[in-house]
Formats: structure tokens, sequence, C-alpha cells
């Protein structure tokens, strides 16, 4: 519109100027306000000058001869001859112009007469000077409105270049690119403007558990940032020299977020970032830490960052989702890929609590004559504790508890030792142990894992004293508990063997109720009875003996089997011996036993329905 305008006015002012130069009649009223300059605003510059009369003579010739002629309508004389309305008018036609200055001319020839000729001669000539002076002025108002106009186009000219050449290196106001404006910014201003609110950022941040993280490059997982690209393009198409039309227009472009990325290449980078260059903490399983004043805690379990390399799979599928959803902040502290500690704290909590019991237990033990008992002062003594053996940390000294079993038995044992005996045929005499099986023996390995156990366990315990059991039989090494004193383990029920002898007596609560002769093994090394301190322990009926000794093997059915020992020695009859017993029989390979004590029939039987079990049996040479 602005252009058209300039365009139209320019055309208006050239007319005006070739109307003014080429032909008689007054210019054409310019558009646009151009008369509106007064008559005399260029008197002082057309007066002045030397040429001025040279023109008014001859604007009376011409005044002269159009008198003659008498032609007013192409008269220049006709159309300036009433010089005041001109003065007061510069928009009236020239038609009315020529008019008006015949009616004045006649009318001063009436009224003057010869002396008045004069005078309407000297006004003519005035009126050519001012018809002259009205043309040099139309011709440099025209001639100043187009250097006006010109010089406006220039400076129109000069600013609209001026603007192009400023938005040479930069993008024009009101420039939107993905809705980010870089309106007046160059290129890099413009990336790092995008940068800052691009939704594909140039990194993907990945949090670990412990709250750091790390970064790595989307370029090196195979993505292509056309940014750049895109801005060198956009930048080229756009016109310049709309500038202006940029001041009141939005221009947008929009770079689309076009996310494509390598798997493996994503792979590998976490891979190596994760793995191959952490320093991460390694899992520790929790324990319980034995405190200053002897109290035990429970130290919690630390499960660290280290990730488990069988599990890092699960972060490749997690990461990739996230990708996928265009999240570039990525948190993998909640995948489970972690290493963990085996042992938790609330495993140990009962043993914790276990522990700090020690000193409030107590273990006691039953032995017939006293108790012992075993107190937490002592125990504490005996445990000793490894912080850095989380499973299993408690351990108790066992040398300690094995010397205090020791010094049990040595204070209880019967077993093994000698006793003081009244026999019936040689008064008292002392019998060694021997091989007979009769007395209280302490199981200390039994004794001792027992208490161990208990203490492990941070138990309460009251028990029976434990005795030593024959592996190869179920003999137990007691005796009964109703013999024993505090100076011998039994009582006056027993059995007198006088084996140089060959006869037997049964004493029952210090009577003799039974007595009879019997019939030893041979005196060989493998038939010969031993002496000792024996005990009655099992019966059995209708039992075949069998074993073997100085080369020969036997099978010997008894109607009544009663056992004192655990080497194959019992009291049992013996039909084959014919009914006679006692004396030198057992001397003869034929007629001695083979370890075992031969009685008559009636004795075995006697023996198997009236004694009772754990009754000692004293066998001597």
């Amino acid at each position: 519109m602005m252009e058209n305008k300039k365009e139209d006015l320019a055309r208006m002012i050239a007319r005006n100027m070739a109307a003014t130069e080429g032909y008689d009649e007054m210019p054409a009223a310019a558009a646009g306000g151009v008369t509106d300059f007064g008559e005399d605003a260029f008197d002082d510059y057309a007066f002045a000058s030397a040429g001025t009369a040279a023109r008014s003579s001859s604007g009376k010739r011409r005044s002269a001869g159009a008198g003659k002629s008498g032609s007013s309508g192409k008269s220049r004389s006709g159309g300036s001859s009433k010089s005041g309305s001109s003065a007061k008018s510069r928009s009236g036609s020239s038609t009315k112009s020529s008019s008006s200055g015949k009616k004045k001319s006649s009318s001063s020839s009436k009224s003057a007469g010869s002396k008045k000729s004069t005078t309407s001669t000297s006004k003519k000539s005035t009126s050519k000077k001012k018809k002259k002076k009205n043309r040099l002025s139309a011709t440099k108002v025209a001639m100043l409105c187009t250097c006006i106009v010109l010089a406006g186009i220039v400076t129109a000219g000069g600013v609209y270049f001026a603007g192009r050449k400023n938005y040479e290196d930069s993008f024009l106001e009101n420039t939107y690119i993905s809705g980010v404006n870089v309106g007046g910014m160059d290129k890099q201003q413009a990336k790092n403007e995008l940068k800052k609110k691009a939704v594909i950022p140039e990194t993907v941040y990945i949090t670990k558990k412990d709250g750091t993280g790390l970064n790595i490059k989307l370029s090196d997982i195979g993505y292509v940032d056309n940014t750049e690209e895109m801005l060198e393009k956009y930048y080229n198409e756009q016109d310049k020299g709309k500038w202006v039309n940029a001041m009141f227009e939005k221009e947008e472009f929009t770079i689309a977020d076009d996310f494509h990325y390598d798997k493996k290449l994503l792979e590998k980078q976490l891979s190596h970032k994760l793995l191959k260059d952490q320093k991460a903490v390694a899992p520790k399983d929790a324990y319980i830490k034995r405190n200053d004043n002897g109290s035990f805690s429970v130290v919690s379990e630390v499960d660290g960052d280290t990730i488990d390399e069988k599990k890092i799979q699960l972060v490749y599928d997690y990461v990739e989702q996230e990708l996928d959803k265009m999240n570039f902040d990525i948190a993998i502290g909640g995948v489970d890929c972690y290493k963990t500690a085996k042992l938790r704290s609330e495993e140990l909590t009962e043993d914790c609590a276990k522990l700090n019991n020690l000193h409030n237990i107590q273990i006691s033990f039953d032995f017939i004559l006293d108790t012992e008992m075993i107190d937490g002062n002592t125990i504490m003594d005996w445990v000793n504790y490894d912080e850095n053996a989380p499973v299993n940390a408690l351990e108790v000294d066992r040398s300690k508890v094995e010397h205090y079993v020791e010094g049990l038995a040595d204070k209880y044992d019967t077993f093994g030792k000698d006793r003081t005996f009244n026999s019936t045929s040689r008064g008292e005499i002392t019998i060694p142990q021997g091989q007979g099986c009769y007395g209280w023996w302490l199981d200390q390995k039994g004794m001792t894992n027992f208490i161990i156990d208990a203490i492990e366990n941070c138990e309460s315990v009251d028990t029976d004293a434990i005795y030593y059991v024959n592996p190869d039989s179920t003999y137990s090494y007691t005796c009964n508990p109703d013999c024993l004193t505090p100076t011998k383990d039994f009582g006056d029920t027993y059995f007198d063997v006088d084996l140089a002898m060959q006869h037997m007596w049964y004493y029952e609560d210090g009577k003799m109720v039974m007595e009879s002769d019997l019939v030893s093994g041979y005196p060989s090394e493998s038939r010969n009875t031993p002496a000792g301190v024996y005990k009655l322990w099992l019966k059995e009926r209708g039992k075949t003996l069998v074993g073997a000794s100085d080369g020969q093997s036997y099978a010997s059915y008894v109607e009544f089997w009663n056992y004192i020992s655990t080497i194959g020695i019992g009291f049992h009859d013996a039909s084959w011996q014919g009914g006679v017993f006692g004396g030198t029989k057992y001397q003869s390979a034929t007629w001695g036993s083979h370890g075992c004590l031969n009685l008559p029939y009636d004795t075995a039987e006697y023996i198997y329905n009236n004694v009772p079990l754990d009754t000692p049996v004293f066998a001597y040479w």
C-alpha cells in the first residue's frame, strides 16, 4: 500500500512539471496538498534574480499581441489578468481566470479614457510579472516536492537495505523453531536456545543406586542430532528482504523429534560404565558384634551397589524401555540387578537375643550325690566371638569345656578304680577293676558336646549326667544309684566269686542267700576267666552261645543266660558238666569253660529269677 502511494505521488509530480515547462496553460493542481504553499513563498528568491525584468518585458509583448487577436481562451494573460483572484485561491480553473480579465480591461477603458490607459498598461505589466512569478513558484514547488519524495524514497531505501543487511547473519524477528523464539539470533545462539528447551538432549543421564550418576552421549549410541542441519536449512530458506513484514508476522518452523539409537551400542556403553569401571560398594552380610560391656548387638547387612553381571540384562531392558518413552533421565536404583547380602539382620535377631541371655543361663547336671552347675560367668569365659565370621560367629572354647568335664570325671567316676572288698573266704581284699565293667563312667565327649550345644543355643538346662554306653552293646556304665555313697559305689547285695576255690556266694542286703560250686574258664590265654568287678546287666532264656577260642569254635545251648560283662562272660547252666562242678575241673581243656562261669541248672535258674540287674560281681583269684 505504501509503495503504491509513493509511485502515484511521483507520477503526479512529473505531470505537473511537464505542464509548466511545455504548455501555456497553468499546471494542474497537485494532489496531496502541493498548492497549499503560499504565492509569496518564493518571492524573495524570484525577484532577486537578474533576469526578472526581461521575463516581465517579454510578458508585456505577449500581452499586447494577445489584445490584438482578441482570443482569450488560449491567452496566458487572460489566465492571470485577475491577480487578486489568483492570490486568494490556486484551485481555480484556468478557464475562469481568462473571462474575468476581459471584463476588467473593458471597464477600465470606459471610465478613465486616455489617462487611465497608461494606468491600465502599468497594471497589465504588473499582472504579467505576477503571472511570471506564479509560473516560477509552481516549478519550484514541483521540483521541491520531487526532491522531497526522492529523498524519502532514498531514505526509505536506505533504511530497507540497512535492515536487510542487519539480518544477514540472523533470523528475522518473530521466527519460531519448534515453539522457541529465535528471532534476532544467529545460528549458534539459536542452536544453544533450542538445546536448552530441546525434547532430546545431548546425553542420557543414568542415576545409580547410591545417588551418583553417569552420562552417556546420545551420539555414542548411534543417535544423529539434525538440529544444526535443520537450522542451516531454515536460515537459508528465510527471505531477509521481508524483515519489515517480520515485525508484524510470525514465521514458524519445526524440527521433528525423531529419536533412534543402536541398542547394541547402548548396552556396550552401559556394560563399560556400570561393570568394568564401577567403583561400587560390595555387599556385606549382617553379623553379631560383641560390645565393650559384654553384650551383643546385630550389625545390619550392607547390600551395596555392585551390579550383578548375571542380572545386567535387566538394566539393559529397563533403560531401553525408558528411552522408548523419551525419558532421558533414568534412575536404575529400583532395578533388581544388584548383588545383595546373603545373611540379613532379621535372621540374626533371635541369635543375638540368645547371646545376650548367656549371662542368665545355667547348665546343671545331677550326679546323684551332688549337682554341678555352670553359671553365666563361667559360660562367658568360655565364649569367643569372631565378628569377621558372620555365620556361626559364636565360638565356644572346646578345650575349656573339656577341661571342665575332665574335672567332673575325676570327681565322680568309679569305673576303673580299685575297690576294697570284704570277701567271704579271705576277708578284706582289694580287687582291681580288671576287665570288669562295673562302675560309673562319665561320657566325657558326650558331656562336652552337650554343654557346647546348650551354650550355642543359649538355653538353660537341668539334666542328669551323661554316662558312657558301650557302642558294641547296650551296656551303660552306671550302677544302682541307691548304692552310691561318697566312698563306694556298691551296697550289701553282691556276688562273691572266689575263682581259686571255684566257688561263689550271693549276698542280699548283707545276708548270704545262695552259694554254689562252679567251673570257670580253662586257664589259657583265650579261655581264661579274668578277675575284676562285673555287673549283672542282661538276662536271656534259651540262648545258644557261639564263639571260638584256642582254634576251636563252639555253639552251646543254655536255658538261663545271665550276662555279667562286655567280653562274653556270664552265669549260665551247663548240662554237659554232668552235674559235677568245682575243684580243679576247670584246669581240664575238656571241662574248663571258654571263660564263662558254669553253674548247676538250679543255681542259674535262681539268678535268672531272683537277682536284680546292676548287682555287682566281685571275681578274684
